[in-house]
């Protein structure tokens, strides 16, 4: 990743700070017209044309419970028929009939003017359960196949008022809502699974990306052409099982456009307190070098370090974790902190 070119984005992207969140300039709801299943596609025709700066309240559908029939699926953990979403129920009946399957993504959203080489910055400025129930299914499979013989769908409850889901009897565990897929239009090809990530972003479940954090992803086609879905009540860096607390949500994310800042970006993101350095490969190892390779180079554009004081920071203070270790594409990131610098950087925040 180029950071010089991404460094000049700063006073553009963190020079203010909001005191609430903004009002939506747009509403998209879940429809079957308004979502895809299980592909990123350039060729995908857009359901809303927006303008850089505004900012768009999406429904989204988590693809675990779109079964042959959802109310009975669901009814085995005593979840009544009014509870379950009438999207979910509709998308039930389509995908049965077309053979639709895989992660169910709502967009694409056009971002006018936007063009390959641009970067697009996301604000998450709100990630909210639509239900209070969501579904994890470990079986043989994710990074550990030998657990278990086969796979069981577990359906489980959370309290968005409390924040905390109901992970087994007796164990309550925090609720972060986070979307488990933001992506772009990719390049070549012009489409791709949803499944593994990429330069495009996608399946990165990358669980920092919840309410008050930002994404900044390479654009590849005209308008950019952004969808997302695979929301997350809760996930474990790693998603060691292959899945998480899968439930719909609906985020609601401003999209800037920063012309020309997108020539080489990997994607990255940040919040109030850190920056996270992605990098992505199919060899896990592989994946962690790249992160540290990014990491430096981002200290270097942006904090002014030597390669020489980056890579040892590096080493000496920051966290290198795993995002995701199931999809494909696996996916390192490092932690830096932005306490540990003497020049603040101003950052936009989500009002508690």
């Amino acid at each position: 990743m180029n950071y010089a070119l991404v460094a000049g984005t700063f006073a553009l992207a963190l020079t203010s700070t909001a005191a609430a969140q903004p009002k939506p300039d747009h509403y998209l709801r879940s429809t079957v017209e308004n979502v895809r299943r299980g592909v990123i596609s350039a060729d995908s025709k857009p359901v809303l044309t927006i303008k850089s700066g505004q900012t768009v309240k999406i429904d989204t559908i988590s693809h675990s419970g779109v079964t042959e029939d959802p109310v009975a699926f669901f009814a085995t953990a005593g979840i009544p028929a009014n509870e379950v979403l009438e999207d979910v129920k509709a998308l039930a009946k389509v995908s049965q009939t077309n053979g639709w399957g895989g992660h169910v993504l709502t967009g694409p959203i056009y971002i006018e003017g936007a063009e390959p080489g641009d970067m697009l910055e996301i604000r998450i400025h709100a990630v909210t359960p639509r239900v209070n129930y969501g579904v994890n299914s470990p079986g043989p499979g994710g990074v550990a196949p030998t657990i278990l013989k086969e796979r069981t769908a577990r359906i489980i409850k959370f309290d968005p008022k409390r924040g905390v889901v109901f992970n087994s009897p007796g164990v309550e565990t925090p609720l972060r809502p986070f979307m488990g897929i933001m992506a772009v239009a990719p390049g070549e090809p012009r489409s791709v699974g949803s499944r593994a990530p990429g330069e495009f972003g996608g399946n990165m479940d990358l669980a920092k990306l919840t309410a008050g954090s930002t994404l900044y992803l390479p654009v590849f086609q005209q308008g950019a052409l952004f969808v997302t879905g695979d929301s997350h009540a809760a996930q474990g860096d790693g998603e060691v099982s292959g899945n998480a607390v899968e439930a719909s949500m609906t985020p609601t994310l401003q999209f800037i456009i920063h012309k020309g800042k997108g020539k080489g970006l990997i994607p990255w993101a940040e919040d109030a307190d850190n920056y996270y350095i992605m990098g992505m490969d199919k060899d896990l190892d592989i994946a962690l070098r790249h992160s540290v390779e990014e990491t430096v180079k981002f200290l270097v554009a942006n904090k002014g370090m030597t390669p020489l004081e980056g890579y040892s920071l590096a080493s000496t203070a920051i966290d290198f974790s795993i995002a995701e270790a199931v999809d494909e594409n696996l996916i390192i990131y490092g932690k830096i902190s932005k306490s540990w610098f003497a020049k603040k950087t101003p950052y936009w925040s989500v009002k508690k």
